[in-house]
């Protein structure tokens, strides 16, 4: 009987590893920058043509290949990058497989030529569809020059599924950015069509290179991140919400300088942002995280893409945290400590100065997360009511206080800007901070006792949802108990909800509980109770406010170090520079 099991042939072989490795036009891209960072280049240029299907070309300045060496580069698993199994345990170089070349030439007309050192002419290889075509000798500095042509031309079923030009040279246009990101020392050049897309020469630090790679207002929002957390560190920079982008792409992460896409990574990075961001919106993330190679599997995805963390629980908090602490000014778990009033009392305060801080370095500050320090305000003719009342620190306290739009926003100032405030929002702001803490750290709100108990009916659903949440309802400050199968009652309210309607507050509760969306969520369910809290209690959008009043809310904000958004991600100042309105006046 003939055997029906064969060993496959070394060419088709290669065809099916290029099938993982080479997915697309980016793919080729990603490998050959990664060998030219191996090779310690300090310069790479990247060409291409119809979004990388005609041509990719890349070429470096690092230490190239001897003769033989190129030729077994073009091997599968020739590699100079690991000597011995161990070695997978603590990968350091960005390749390591030894499988690229020999995958790209199997689907391509490849063309290397290469040149080291030791060599005093360099090498010329060209292989097509992973058979031979040429080699010889020729003139050539130091370095690596690899020529990708006709990309897919003997798989037209995967050239088939590739995207139009625009949208391939799209994603090689993003690689580029993160590579240069990770790598401020490398200088990057991109040309598509012969059109320079990209000219980021060497720098000293990321904030550097982000000043060549983004647009002013994105560099104005960022704050650094520079958390530490045993053999861990996260540094790096966020946008300030309310800025904030469509999708998740905006969130480029970083490990040991390898650019990934890790469930674990952006489940955090969004979990910091919960309170801070719209739903259905994604901040601007720019991360790296470093830790030793042992404490990271980086070889569990064909594209080198994803990775496994020893310690997902270190890595996730040390995230939440490093976020956290930039742009909140405390961790995410915050320690034990003495607690703010909810919204202080009134206390009048005599009028001062508050000179402006200069700033030392072009770099965000971190204690202040880029948000101006207010300098005494300018005197303004209004009516007595209206008259400024400033206070000496603080970044909300020392604004002026102009007055209120009619049952609406309030209307403050500083030296250079006009600022509006949503009251409400800022309260909002407050109290869900106020409970977030509490709730973490396991504290309990003051209550004060009704002096009638209120009764509340529900449903047997509603009556099992509000059963399961009443320690939350405990620690915010709220004394509820069963009363029967169906009714509860409620004997006390924290000090913070004021003449809230009752019925309707815990309505909305129940209602949060039931979200098919997030109960499910734990911990989104528990900060959505916590936002319906804050809201619900929060100081009205038309509610009167005395001068005393909104003096007690500016200063409790500076307490706060809170960035200027609603729980649900909503600005609550809109800030206009004088230099705009004078612009608008027409005047210099």
């Amino acid at each position: 009987m003939v055997g029906r099991i064969k060993v496959l042939d070394e060419g088709v072989i290669n065809r099916i590893a290029a099938g993982e490795v080479v997915e697309r036009p980016v793919s080729v891209v990603k490998e050959l920058l990664e060998n030219s960072i191996d090779a310690e280049a300090s310069v790479i240029v990247v060409d291409i043509e119809s979004g990388g299907r005609k041509l990719i070309r890349v070429r470096d300045n690092g230490t190239g290949m001897s003769r033989d060496d190129a030729f077994l580069a073009l091997e599968r698993h020739a590699t100079s990058k690991l000597e011995s199994e161990r070695d997978l345990v603590s990968v350091a170089t960005m390749g390591f497989r030894g499988e690229a070349l020999a995958s790209i030439a199997s689907v391509s007309k490849l063309r290397l030529v290469t040149k080291d050192d030791s060599d005093a002419a360099g090498t010329e290889i060209v292989v097509e569809g992973g058979v031979l075509r040429k080699s010889t000798q020729l003139g050539s500095g130091r370095g690596t020059m690899i020529e990708v042509r006709n990309l897919f031309y003997n798989v037209p079923v995967r050239r088939k599924f590739l995207k139009g030009p625009g949208v391939e040279a799209d994603h090689i246009r993003e690689l580029l950015v993160k590579f240069a990101l990770a790598f401020p020392a490398i200088g990057f050049k991109f040309s598509e069509d012969g059109k320079s897309k990209m000219d980021a020469p060497a720098v000293r630090s990321t904030f550097e290179r982000i000043h060549t790679l983004y647009s002013k207002d994105v560099r104005e929002s960022l704050v650094p991140v520079d958390c530490a957390r045993e053999n861990a560190q996260l540094t790096g920079y966020v946008a300030r919400p309310p800025y904030a982008r469509s999708n998740m792409r905006s969130v480029l992460t970083f490990v040991n300088g390898r650019s990934v896409r890790d469930r674990l990574i952006n489940a955090s990075v969004n979990r910091a942002f919960s309170n801070l961001m719209e739903r259905g919106r994604y901040p601007l993330a720019m991360l790296f995280l470093a830790l030793p190679p042992e404490e990271v599997d980086v070889n569990v995805h064909p594209q080198k893409a994803e990775v496994r963390f020893v310690n997902p629980r270190h890595i996730s908090d040390l995230i939440l945290d490093g976020i956290h602490e930039a742009l909140m000014g405390a961790p995410f778990r915050q320690p034990a400590g003495p607690q703010l009033p909810m919204y202080p009392r009134p206390v009048h305060s005599p009028v001062s100065q508050h000179l402006r801080e200069n700033r030392e370095s072009s770099e965000p500050a971190p204690s202040t997360c880029g948000a101006p320090v207010m300098a005494q305000a300018p005197p303004v003719d209004v009516s007595p009511s209206c008259q400024p009342l400033i206070e000496s620190q603080g970044r909300f306290s020392s604004l002026g206080i102009l007055g209120r739009l009619p049952n609406s926003f309030l209307v403050l100032y500083s030296e250079d800007e006009l600022v509006v405030m949503d009251h409400h929002a800022a309260h909002e702001r407050l109290l869900f901070d106020r409970l977030l803490k509490i709730e973490r750290q396991g504290g309990t709100s003051d209550s004060q006792g009704l002096l009638i108990p209120k009764v509340l009916q529900y449903s047997a659903v509603e009556s099992r949802a509000l059963a399961a949440h009443l320690k939350l309802l405990e620690q915010a400050g709220f004394v509820v108990e069963e009363f029967g199968e169906k009714d509860f009652v409620v004997k006390s309210v924290p000090e913070w909800f004021g003449s809230t309607d009752l019925e309707g507050f815990f309505g909305e509760l129940v209602e949060a509980m039931l979200d098919t969306g997030i109960k499910g969520d734990p911990d989104r369910l528990k900060e959505e109770l916590l936002k319906r809290m804050a809201c619900t209690s929060a100081v009205k959008e038309t509610s009167t406010m005395h001068q005393e009043e909104i003096r007690s809310l500016l200063r409790e904000l500076d307490h706060t170090a809170a960035v200027e958004v609603c729980p649900h991600g909503r600005p609550f100042t809109v800030r206009i520079p004088f230099n705009e309105i004078r612009k608008k006046m027409s005047r210099k």
